[in-house]
């Protein structure tokens, strides 16, 4: 009996052994500073391209799909940390179905909520801190009654990562491969916080996605710029950060969210 304890306990040949936080295991080039934070092995937010080539968009996994754990990148840090609810301030966790999608966000980007542009990953769990090559095949548009939150839907492009959403280049493709996927993203985005509290309005191409991915480039380099320029400044001198600033711009007045998808 004790031999078969002690064989039991013994790592397998071959298996990796993954540090587990917040429910998913954490990437392999990335390691676990506490039961609350993951770092890589750079800054997540500023350390790696949006894109590493024409085409391929980096994506650092916060949420693997399958978990509830609300992790995020802090732009101050560059790590990931759990989130603490701000009634109570427990972990933060999704209090419904878990994330149907690896949920993340694209380096050196900046979106209009102040935080890095949102990029949703189709297919099994991407351990968290990995950042994943994709290819964006659309983008599905959200926001509230203050600003936009639109998220890049793509598919995983590494052979260890493939699946068979990873053949897919549009919309047009993903709906006749994986038919209702579009209806299933939408109805547990519009839900996961509640009722009325995220709003759907509707999904854009490629095309929208690449301006949107864009945009929140030149949105990053443009608050580097302030952000350098505010650093060089005397204290009494320098200008808000860059983060609040952009996110205090108005965002182009929202369309009517579509009937039945915000509620």
């Amino acid at each position: 009996m004790l031999l078969l304890a002690l064989l039991a306990a013994w790592p397998c040949a071959g298996v990796p052994r993954r540090a587990v936080v917040g429910g998913a295991p954490v990437a392999a080039e990335a390691r676990a500073v506490d039961r609350m934070t993951v770092a890589g092995r750079r800054h997540f937010a500023r350390g790696f391209p949006a894109e590493e080539r024409a085409g391929v968009v980096n994506a650092v996994i916060e949420i693997p799909s399958g978990t509830v754990a609300k992790f995020e990148v802090d732009d101050a840090d560059g790590r990931m940390h759990w989130q603490r609810d701000r009634d109570h301030g427990r972990p933060r966790e999704v209090d419904y179905l878990p994330f149907v999608v690896n949920y993340g966000m694209v380096p050196r980007t900046l979106a209009a909520d102040g935080d890095g542009l949102d990029i949703v990953v189709l297919g099994r769990g991407i351990e968290r801190g990995h950042v994943a090559h994709t290819r964006v095949i659309g983008v599905l548009k959200m926001g509230d009654d203050a600003e936009r939150d639109d998220k890049l839907l793509a598919v995983p492009l590494e052979d260890a990562l493939a699946n068979g959403f990873s053949r897919l280049h549009d919309l047009d493709e993903l709906d006749a491969g994986y038919p209702a996927v579009r209806d299933i993203l939408e109805l547990w985005f519009a839900n996961y916080w509640g009722p009325g509290v995220t709003h759907v309005l509707g999904w854009g191409d490629v095309d929208e996605a690449t301006e949107v991915l864009e945009e929140a480039k030149r949105a990053f380099t443009a608050a580097s710029v302030r952000r350098r320029a505010s650093d060089g400044a005397a204290p009494h001198l320098r200008a808000p950060r860059p983060a609040a600033a952009f996110a205090r711009r108005a965002a182009a007045p929202l369309p009517a969210a579509r009937s039945g998808s915000a509620d």
